[in-house]
């Protein structure tokens, strides 16, 4: 029976380093497995030619792959851009993690954890060192913030199937993804105040560009359908220091009492400890005076408890991204692909009717 052809990008062999350096395979393999072969004696200039090409070509030595029929690893790379462990089961992204891993194991694939490489500013890098250290898996999912745009960007080049959990956008990349739908999510926080009997409602929107795509348009998108006027339902730009052009928080707080704003959402939940201590400060009590919803999902954390909030689909995101990534290894060439997934609504004691005004 015929092989199938092979899609997508050719792996980078040591016969490509060995013509890339000018020196011969058994010096490629004697420098990249660190032990001499019979008569084969490598200088260190040699040696340093060999690792230079080595990071150039990005070539990644094959391991798993060398035992495997077909060129499988059967290994899916997971990368995180922040530390995942150890925080405990109660934590954001334990349940991304439990997706991704009942699903590569429901398709019989390994994962392999890509976590501690640093760049020279110490972040972590997919590329330190100038290697691509997910090469040794068959694709990848990239988890996490203070993502490297130079990075995507060159991943994506080189034809590596790999998908982010979490909507993100980079210039020239058709990226694949899978994401929450934060717009219909936050329509829907907007939908539940107005069935309590709120009709002045103002999101604090705390940065300029959106980090998370979604929430912003979802809070427009929900003052509309509830027919809320922009005057009574605004999208107040705030810092939690002092920034040009943005409230302070205690410039936000005096305008939600200038406005009578009953209710209030916050794009981001590391604003919620803040904004509730400001608020005891004036003498406003949450809910009683002021409806307090979070975009966040964040609920794990102290701070946090009782919050009424979107609910982010953590673990059916973790799962529809190893699905999605397998469609990409088995054809390279059928992206971009994304999902998004509906968002939901923890109840919590933050949100109750808006107060009765004399």
């Amino acid at each position: 029976m015929a092989r199938r052809a092979r899609t997508g990008p050719r792996r980078v062999s040591q016969a490509d380093v060995a013509r890339h350096a000018g020196v011969s395979p058994g010096i490629v393999s004697s420098v990249i497995n660190g032990r001499d072969y019979g008569s084969i004696r490598v200088s260190d200039a040699t040696r340093a030619r060999v690792m230079e090409s080595v990071r150039e070509l990005g070539y990644v030595p094959d391991i798993a792959a060398r035992n495997l029929a077909g060129g499988s690893s059967r290994l899916i790379g997971v990368f995180t851009y922040e530390a995942l462990f150890p925080l405990g089961s109660q934590s954001f992204y334990h349940d991304f993690l439990v997706g991704i891993e009942e699903a590569a194991d429901e398709a019989e694939y390994h994962l392999l954890l890509v976590t501690g490489a640093k760049n020279e500013d110490r972040r972590r890098s997919i590329y330190a060192g100038g290697v691509n250290h997910l090469r040794l898996a068959d694709g990848g999912l990239l988890l996490g913030t203070n993502e490297q745009t130079d990075e995507i960007v060159r991943l994506a080049g080189e034809g590596y199937p790999f998908v982010f959990v979490g909507e993100r956008s980079f210039p020239g990349v058709e990226l694949s993804y899978v994401a929450g739908d934060y717009v219909g999510g936050t329509a829907a926080l907007v939908g539940r105040a107005v069935e309590l009997g709120h009709r002045r409602i103002a999101m604090a929107q705390l940065q300029p560009d959106e980090p998370i795509p979604g929430r912003q348009t979802g809070f427009r998108t929900g003052r509309e359908q509830y027919g809320l006027a922009a005057e009574d339902a605004p999208l107040l730009p705030v810092s939690l220091g002092p920034t040009p052009g943005r409230l302070s928080l205690d410039d936000f707080l005096a305008e939600i009492v200038r406005r009578d704003i009953t209710a209030v959402i916050l794009e981001n939940n590391g604003f919620v400890e803040p904004f509730r201590a400001a608020a005891r400060e004036r003498g406003l009590d949450i809910p009683a005076d002021l409806s307090l919803i979070a975009l966040g999902g964040t609920q794990f954390r102290p701070e946090n408890a009782g919050l009424t909030e979107l609910r982010i689909p953590r673990y059916e995101m973790g799962a529809e991204a190893v699905r999605l990534l397998l469609r990409l290894m088995a054809d390279p060439s059928g992206g971009p692909l994304r999902t998004r997934l509906s968002c939901g609504i923890l109840e919590g004691e933050t949100l109750a009717p808006p107060p009765v005004r004399a």
